[in-house]
Protein backbone atom coordinates (compact mmCIF):
# COMPACT_ATOMS: atom_id res chain seq x y z
CA UNK A 1 0.00 0.00 0.00
CA UNK A 2 1.65 3.14 -1.31
CA UNK A 3 2.06 5.82 1.66
CA UNK A 4 0.97 9.50 1.62
CA UNK A 5 3.52 12.17 1.87
CA UNK A 6 3.70 14.26 4.38
CA UNK A 7 2.82 17.63 2.72
CA UNK A 8 -0.13 15.31 0.99
CA UNK A 9 -1.28 14.32 4.56
CA UNK A 10 -1.11 17.89 6.11
CA UNK A 11 -2.90 19.64 3.27
CA UNK A 12 -5.81 17.54 3.52
CA UNK A 13 -6.33 17.71 7.51
CA UNK A 14 -5.67 21.78 7.52
CA UNK A 15 -9.26 22.42 6.26
CA UNK A 16 -10.64 20.01 9.03
CA UNK A 17 -8.59 21.86 11.71
CA UNK A 18 -9.97 25.07 10.53
CA UNK A 19 -13.28 23.62 10.58
CA UNK A 20 -12.42 22.73 14.24
CA UNK A 21 -10.94 25.95 15.31
CA UNK A 22 -14.21 28.04 13.56
CA UNK A 23 -16.38 25.35 15.36
CA UNK A 24 -14.71 26.21 18.74
CA UNK A 25 -14.57 29.75 18.67
CA UNK A 26 -18.74 29.61 17.72
CA UNK A 27 -19.01 28.14 20.58
CA UNK A 28 -17.36 30.16 22.93
CA UNK A 29 -18.80 33.28 21.73
CA UNK A 30 -22.48 31.63 21.89
CA UNK A 31 -21.24 31.15 25.66
CA UNK A 32 -19.45 34.19 26.09
CA UNK A 33 -23.18 35.95 24.98
CA UNK A 34 -24.80 33.41 27.45
CA UNK A 35 -22.76 34.22 30.46
CA UNK A 36 -23.13 38.22 29.33
CA UNK A 37 -27.09 37.13 29.62
CA UNK A 38 -27.02 35.71 32.91
CA UNK A 39 -24.76 38.46 34.82
CA UNK A 40 -26.12 41.35 33.43
CA UNK A 41 -29.54 41.14 35.94
CA UNK A 42 -26.90 40.83 38.82
CA UNK A 43 -24.77 43.86 37.51
CA UNK A 44 -27.72 45.91 37.09
CA UNK A 45 -29.14 45.63 40.24
CA UNK A 46 -25.43 46.02 42.04
CA UNK A 47 -25.28 49.47 39.98
CA UNK A 48 -29.05 50.23 40.97
CA UNK A 49 -28.04 49.53 44.64
CA UNK A 50 -25.63 52.72 44.75
CA UNK A 51 -27.49 55.11 42.64
CA UNK A 52 -30.31 58.08 43.46
CA UNK A 53 -33.91 57.02 43.28
CA UNK A 54 -33.87 59.80 40.16
CA UNK A 55 -30.95 58.04 38.48
CA UNK A 56 -32.87 55.00 38.74
CA UNK A 57 -36.34 56.73 37.22
CA UNK A 58 -34.11 58.07 34.68
CA UNK A 59 -34.96 57.23 30.94
CA UNK A 60 -31.57 56.99 29.87
CA UNK A 61 -29.92 53.29 31.50
CA UNK A 62 -26.93 54.59 33.54
CA UNK A 63 -24.52 51.36 33.53
CA UNK A 64 -22.50 52.92 36.21
CA UNK A 65 -24.33 54.67 39.31
CA UNK A 66 -23.38 58.25 38.98
CA UNK A 67 -22.94 59.78 41.70
CA UNK A 68 -22.02 56.73 43.63
CA UNK A 69 -23.84 57.24 46.76
CA UNK A 70 -24.52 54.67 49.78
CA UNK A 71 -28.12 55.98 51.03
CA UNK A 72 -29.77 52.91 50.06
CA UNK A 73 -27.75 50.59 52.06
CA UNK A 74 -28.08 53.33 55.20
CA UNK A 75 -31.77 53.43 54.60
CA UNK A 76 -32.21 49.55 54.38
CA UNK A 77 -30.45 48.94 57.79
CA UNK A 78 -32.07 51.88 59.50
CA UNK A 79 -35.40 51.53 58.20
CA UNK A 80 -36.02 55.18 57.59
CA UNK A 81 -36.51 56.38 53.92
CA UNK A 82 -36.58 59.98 54.41
CA UNK A 83 -39.07 61.06 56.84
CA UNK A 84 -40.85 57.81 56.80
CA UNK A 85 -40.49 54.76 58.98
CA UNK A 86 -40.49 51.65 56.33
CA UNK A 87 -39.71 49.00 59.25
CA UNK A 88 -39.06 48.75 63.18
CA UNK A 89 -37.03 45.75 62.94
CA UNK A 90 -33.79 45.91 61.86
CA UNK A 91 -32.71 44.49 58.69
CA UNK A 92 -30.28 42.07 60.45
CA UNK A 93 -32.57 40.92 62.14
CA UNK A 94 -34.17 39.52 58.58
CA UNK A 95 -31.34 37.99 57.71
CA UNK A 96 -31.25 36.06 61.00
CA UNK A 97 -34.81 34.83 60.77
CA UNK A 98 -34.12 33.86 56.89
CA UNK A 99 -30.79 31.87 58.08
CA UNK A 100 -32.97 30.24 60.89
CA UNK A 101 -35.50 29.54 58.41
CA UNK A 102 -33.73 28.01 55.56
CA UNK A 103 -31.20 25.95 58.21
CA UNK A 104 -34.38 24.78 60.06
CA UNK A 105 -36.05 23.56 57.38
CA UNK A 106 -33.04 22.23 55.06
CA UNK A 107 -31.18 20.10 57.43
CA UNK A 108 -34.08 17.94 58.77
CA UNK A 109 -35.63 17.89 54.53
CA UNK A 110 -32.27 16.47 53.86
CA UNK A 111 -32.20 13.74 56.83
CA UNK A 112 -36.26 12.63 56.00
CA UNK A 113 -36.27 12.70 52.06
CA UNK A 114 -32.73 10.51 51.96
CA UNK A 115 -34.03 8.48 54.69
CA UNK A 116 -37.92 8.06 52.76
CA UNK A 117 -35.75 7.99 49.47
CA UNK A 118 -33.90 4.92 50.98
CA UNK A 119 -37.26 3.06 52.01
CA UNK A 120 -38.70 3.29 48.43
CA UNK A 121 -35.76 2.13 46.93
CA UNK A 122 -34.15 -0.59 48.73
CA UNK A 123 -37.46 -2.20 50.96
CA UNK A 124 -39.92 -3.97 49.16
CA UNK A 125 -43.41 -3.66 51.23
CA UNK A 126 -47.22 -4.00 50.27
CA UNK A 127 -48.06 -1.17 48.08
CA UNK A 128 -45.03 0.61 47.85
CA UNK A 129 -45.62 1.72 44.29
CA UNK A 130 -48.77 2.97 44.98
CA UNK A 131 -47.47 5.06 47.72
CA UNK A 132 -45.01 6.48 45.47
CA UNK A 133 -47.41 7.06 42.50
CA UNK A 134 -49.46 9.22 45.57
CA UNK A 135 -46.25 11.24 46.23
CA UNK A 136 -45.77 11.99 42.67
CA UNK A 137 -48.88 13.47 41.95
CA UNK A 138 -48.44 15.57 44.96
CA UNK A 139 -45.67 16.92 43.08
CA UNK A 140 -48.57 17.87 40.06
CA UNK A 141 -50.73 19.90 42.30
CA UNK A 142 -50.33 23.78 41.93
CA UNK A 143 -48.99 25.58 45.08
CA UNK A 144 -51.67 27.92 44.85
CA UNK A 145 -54.71 24.84 45.37
CA UNK A 146 -52.89 24.40 48.54
CA UNK A 147 -52.52 27.99 49.59
CA UNK A 148 -55.77 28.25 52.19
CA UNK A 149 -56.12 24.32 53.44
CA UNK A 150 -52.56 25.50 54.37
CA UNK A 151 -53.49 28.17 55.90
CA UNK A 152 -56.74 26.94 57.77
CA UNK A 153 -54.04 23.80 59.00
CA UNK A 154 -51.61 26.05 60.30
CA UNK A 155 -54.26 28.25 62.23
CA UNK A 156 -56.11 25.41 63.79
CA UNK A 157 -52.89 23.81 65.00
CA UNK A 158 -51.97 27.33 66.61
CA UNK A 159 -48.98 27.86 64.43
CA UNK A 160 -49.50 30.94 62.95
CA UNK A 161 -47.46 33.45 63.33
CA UNK A 162 -44.28 31.02 64.04
CA UNK A 163 -41.62 29.12 61.90
CA UNK A 164 -43.08 25.70 62.16
CA UNK A 165 -45.67 26.05 59.29
CA UNK A 166 -42.57 26.95 57.39
CA UNK A 167 -40.20 24.26 58.83
CA UNK A 168 -42.30 21.43 59.79
CA UNK A 169 -44.20 20.79 56.66
CA UNK A 170 -41.21 21.02 53.74
CA UNK A 171 -39.45 18.29 55.90
CA UNK A 172 -40.32 15.43 53.50
CA UNK A 173 -41.15 17.24 50.38
CA UNK A 174 -41.93 15.25 46.82
CA UNK A 175 -38.90 16.15 44.89
CA UNK A 176 -36.74 15.83 47.63
CA UNK A 177 -38.02 11.77 48.15
CA UNK A 178 -38.03 11.59 44.09
CA UNK A 179 -34.85 12.85 44.12
CA UNK A 180 -33.17 10.75 46.50
CA UNK A 181 -35.30 7.69 45.62
CA UNK A 182 -33.95 7.48 41.80
CA UNK A 183 -30.19 8.33 43.09
CA UNK A 184 -30.12 5.53 45.13
CA UNK A 185 -31.68 3.20 42.53
CA UNK A 186 -29.28 3.83 40.43
CA UNK A 187 -26.00 4.14 42.28
CA UNK A 188 -26.01 1.81 45.14
CA UNK A 189 -26.58 -1.97 44.01
CA UNK A 190 -28.87 -3.95 46.07
CA UNK A 191 -25.98 -6.70 46.79
CA UNK A 192 -24.58 -3.79 48.82
CA UNK A 193 -27.63 -3.82 50.85
CA UNK A 194 -28.14 -7.36 51.12
CA UNK A 195 -24.52 -8.15 52.52
CA UNK A 196 -25.29 -5.01 55.13
CA UNK A 197 -27.94 -7.31 56.20
CA UNK A 198 -26.05 -10.61 55.99
CA UNK A 199 -23.40 -9.17 58.68
CA UNK A 200 -26.10 -8.09 60.61
CA UNK A 201 -26.46 -4.56 60.45
CA UNK A 202 -29.87 -2.73 61.17
CA UNK A 203 -31.43 -0.78 58.52
CA UNK A 204 -30.78 2.59 59.89
CA UNK A 205 -27.40 1.59 60.13
CA UNK A 206 -27.17 0.50 56.51
CA UNK A 207 -28.93 3.70 55.93
CA UNK A 208 -26.40 5.71 58.12
CA UNK A 209 -23.35 4.08 57.33
CA UNK A 210 -23.51 3.00 53.58
CA UNK A 211 -26.16 4.93 51.92
CA UNK A 212 -25.73 8.39 53.53
CA UNK A 213 -21.84 9.20 52.45
CA UNK A 214 -22.22 7.76 48.94
CA UNK A 215 -25.03 10.04 47.89
CA UNK A 216 -23.45 13.23 48.96
CA UNK A 217 -23.32 14.52 45.85
CA UNK A 218 -26.93 14.37 45.45
CA UNK A 219 -27.68 15.59 49.34
CA UNK A 220 -25.47 18.59 48.18
CA UNK A 221 -28.00 19.08 45.33
CA UNK A 222 -30.85 18.66 46.95
CA UNK A 223 -29.86 20.83 49.65
CA UNK A 224 -28.55 23.92 47.61
CA UNK A 225 -31.94 24.11 45.83
CA UNK A 226 -34.01 23.34 49.34
CA UNK A 227 -32.13 26.16 51.35
CA UNK A 228 -32.61 28.52 48.35
CA UNK A 229 -36.10 27.91 48.04
CA UNK A 230 -36.35 28.66 51.97
CA UNK A 231 -33.86 31.68 51.58
CA UNK A 232 -36.39 33.48 49.25
CA UNK A 233 -39.67 32.15 50.07
CA UNK A 234 -42.46 35.04 50.01
CA UNK A 235 -45.49 33.58 50.14
CA UNK A 236 -46.20 30.88 53.05
CA UNK A 237 -43.98 33.34 55.04
CA UNK A 238 -46.55 36.16 53.95
CA UNK A 239 -49.01 33.98 54.70
CA UNK A 240 -47.99 32.73 58.33
CA UNK A 241 -45.51 35.79 59.83
CA UNK A 242 -47.77 38.75 60.56
CA UNK A 243 -45.40 39.97 63.19
CA UNK A 244 -42.42 42.50 62.36
CA UNK A 245 -40.12 41.00 64.79
CA UNK A 246 -40.68 37.65 62.84
CA UNK A 247 -39.91 39.13 59.26
CA UNK A 248 -37.44 37.45 56.61
CA UNK A 249 -35.46 39.19 54.04
CA UNK A 250 -38.11 38.91 51.38
CA UNK A 251 -40.86 40.38 53.97
CA UNK A 252 -39.16 42.85 54.59
CA UNK A 253 -37.82 44.45 51.14
CA UNK A 254 -41.31 44.28 50.09
CA UNK A 255 -42.00 46.88 52.88
CA UNK A 256 -40.18 49.56 50.56
CA UNK A 257 -42.27 49.60 48.07
CA UNK A 258 -45.73 49.35 49.49
CA UNK A 259 -48.45 51.42 50.58
CA UNK A 260 -46.31 53.45 53.52
CA UNK A 261 -44.22 55.07 51.01
CA UNK A 262 -45.37 57.79 47.91
CA UNK A 263 -42.47 56.40 45.83
CA UNK A 264 -41.13 52.36 45.80
CA UNK A 265 -37.81 52.52 46.58
CA UNK A 266 -35.99 50.55 44.23
CA UNK A 267 -32.65 51.10 44.87
CA UNK A 268 -33.42 50.55 48.79
CA UNK A 269 -34.77 46.86 47.07
CA UNK A 270 -31.84 46.18 45.05
CA UNK A 271 -29.14 46.97 48.50
CA UNK A 272 -31.16 44.56 50.05
CA UNK A 273 -31.63 41.81 47.33
CA UNK A 274 -27.52 42.39 46.84
CA UNK A 275 -27.02 41.71 50.66
CA UNK A 276 -29.62 38.49 50.24
CA UNK A 277 -27.65 37.22 47.62
CA UNK A 278 -24.60 36.99 49.53
CA UNK A 279 -25.24 33.62 51.67
CA UNK A 280 -26.60 31.77 48.91
CA UNK A 281 -22.94 32.29 47.23
CA UNK A 282 -21.03 31.48 50.83
CA UNK A 283 -23.60 28.05 50.56
CA UNK A 284 -22.56 27.38 46.84
CA UNK A 285 -18.97 27.64 47.86
CA UNK A 286 -19.13 25.72 49.88
CA UNK A 287 -20.55 22.63 48.79
CA UNK A 288 -19.35 23.43 45.37
CA UNK A 289 -17.56 20.00 45.20
CA UNK A 290 -20.22 18.08 45.92
CA UNK A 291 -22.74 19.69 43.71
CA UNK A 292 -20.44 19.66 40.32
CA UNK A 293 -19.93 15.95 41.64
CA UNK A 294 -23.59 14.87 41.35
CA UNK A 295 -23.70 16.84 37.87
CA UNK A 296 -20.65 14.74 37.00
CA UNK A 297 -22.27 11.62 38.20
CA UNK A 298 -25.48 11.98 36.51
CA UNK A 299 -23.94 13.23 33.07
CA UNK A 300 -21.62 10.15 33.34
CA UNK A 301 -24.41 7.92 33.97
CA UNK A 302 -26.60 9.42 31.33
Amino acid sequence: MASVPVSVSSALTRPAKQNQWRARLLVYALLAVLTLFFVFPFYAMVVASFMHRNALNSVTPNLFPNPFILDNYTALFSGVVGDDIVIKTPFVRALFNSAALAIGQTIPALFFTSLVGFIFAKRRFPGRNVLFLFVLITMMLPYQSTIVPFFLLMSRLGWINTFLPLWIPWWAPAFGVFLMRQIISATIPDDLIDAAAIDGTSLFGTYWRIVLPLIKPAIAVFGILNFMNAWNDYIYSNIVLNSADMYTVPLVLSLFKGATLSVPQYGVMAAGSVIATIPLVIVFFMFQRWLISGIMSGALKA
